[in-house]
């Protein structure tokens, strides 16, 4: 009687684990690339210092919101960039001492050179920063990400930095 007992603590104690197990989903893929892009839209007077902010976060990556708490890690892709875009020939522009900071920790950050055309910046420089980016979005949930700037010309039209994220994304 006493090993009935035993082995009927034992089954019921084996299925309580079982059904405490694993709440992942059966089709967590081992990872899986996502993108997002945020922009800052440029306007300002000639000499005048301007700031801007935008925030990132996990649920911007809308290919993985449905296994965003099982992020283990993500990896900036070579396809990510920061973009001016929206000067014409008819608008002079000269932006300069450009910078990208993270508002958390300023010390990570990118100067771009003067900007006074259509550019697009995806180097090594660029791409580490924007790595950080993705560290701090993995770790905290979002990321602030500054802009400062300061523009020779008065900018009538709406000039746009883009800043765009593809990141692979490793789950557990």
């Amino acid at each position: 009687m006493k090993k009935w007992i035993s082995l009927l603590a034992v089954l019921t104690l084996m299925v309580g684990v079982t059904a405490c197990g694993s709440d992942k989903p059966d089709d967590l893929p081992a990872s899986e690339n996502a993108s997002a892009t945020k922009s800052f839209t440029l306007i300002a007077s000639a000499g005048a210092a301007s700031r801007s902010e935008i925030a990132f976060s996990l649920s911007d990556f809308a290919a993985i919101s449905e296994y965003v708490k099982y992020v283990s890690n993500v990896i900036i892709q070579t396809t990510s960039y920061v973009e001016v875009s929206g000067i014409t020939t008819s608008q002079t522009v000269e932006l300069q001492n450009v910078t990208l900071s993270l508002k958390s920790d300023s010390k990570k950050k990118i100067v771009l050179p003067v900007i006074d055309s259509n550019e697009k910046f995806m180097e090594l420089t660029q791409l580490t920063f924007l790595q950080e980016i993705m560290n701090e979005i993995y770790r905290r949930g979002s990321s602030t990400v500054v802009l400062t700037y300061t523009s020779t010309h008065n900018l009538t039209s709406p000039v746009t930095l883009a800043i765009k994220l593809d990141g692979r994304f490793t789950f557990n």
